[in-house]
């Protein structure tokens, strides 16, 4: 998504800069789990747009794609490898959180779809825009575990979602999914 020359955030404070990217992913909120209920902590990685997010809805219905709930929209913005002050300016501009959060019930098949945007143009530079997804998977979240689902943007604007049991933040463990294919974008 940002394309960076020269020193990096990273590079010239790495604590903070790791702190800055566990306040902004939900690393943090991870940790956090009520009992008697599972987190998803919904964001997006990889984009090389100048603007991009992902749209996040949840379903607990037996059938595919029905009754999906929205949650909002998720913008990486650079943090920790941007200074902080211009990952909160970057985000502004897409009207996003950089994480949103979902507490869901245990043991209950759900649905997640996302819909990723994105945009680049400026100053001598031509103005695109498109969309990736909807992509849908469900798997059942187990109690007292945190996940993320993570929209991911690939070569060419191609996407997927990946979904990983991240109970323990520092070790992260994919989790088995179904996708579901044929889920149409909400019309709005």
């Amino acid at each position: 998504m940002l394309a960076i020359t020269g020193c990096t955030y990273s590079q010239i404070n790495p604590e903070a800069a790791l702190a800055d990217v566990r306040a902004n992913t939900g690393y943090n909120e991870l940790k956090d789990i009520e009992p008697g209920t599972a987190k998803l902590v919904m964001r997006t990685f990889g984009a090389v747009a100048t603007v991009s997010n992902a749209q996040f809805a949840v379903s607990t219905s037996e059938a595919s794609c029905k009754d999906f709930q929205h949650l909002g929209a998720a913008a990486f913005t650079g943090n920790g490898i941007v200074y902080p002050w211009i990952a909160s300016a970057l985000r502004v501009g897409t009207r996003a959180e950089p994480y949103l959060v979902h507490e869901a019930a245990p043991g209950q098949p759900i649905q997640v779809r996302s819909i990723g945007n994105w945009s680049t143009g400026g100053t001598n530079i031509t103005y695109r825009a498109g969309s990736c997804g909807p992509e849908t998977v469900r798997f059942t979240p187990a109690e007292g575990h945190a996940y993320t689902v993570e929209f991911v943007w690939g070569k060419n604007m191609s996407c997927r979602l990946a979904v990983m049991d991240a109970t323990d933040p520092d070790a992260p463990q994919p989790v088995e999914v179904r996708d579901i294919p044929g889920c149409r974008a909400p019309v709005r």
